[in-house]
């Protein structure tokens, strides 16, 4: 019981300690900017794992255009890929 409670503790540890401040928005590159605005159209504000991935826009935009090309895929039914990101989010701990 005492490992189960202390592995417990140092994977929450581990999560407090890697925590990246997120950037505001007057901070985030102008090359992000459209992403920003559309962001914030859609879910009325911009969202924190956005913040921290605007530290590197190069890689940013990379994955957004990767994301878009996965989305408009019509190799996969579109319920799996929802299935299949629920799970990666689910084992990375996103509780959005």
């Amino acid at each position: 019981m005492k490992l189960a409670q202390l592995r417990h503790e140092l994977r929450n540890w581990s999560i407090l300690a890697m925590r990246i401040e997120p950037l505001e928005e007057r901070q985030i590159s102008w090359m992000l900017k459209p992403f920003t605005w559309m962001m914030q159209r859609r879910f009325g504000k911009i969202l924190n794992p956005y913040k921290a991935w605007a530290y590197r826009p190069g890689l940013t935009i990379a994955m957004a255009i990767f994301t878009q090309s996965v989305e408009a895929s019509k190799v996969t039914d579109p319920s799996l890929k929802r299935l299949v990101c629920l799970r990666a989010a689910q084992m990375i701990g996103c509780v959005f």
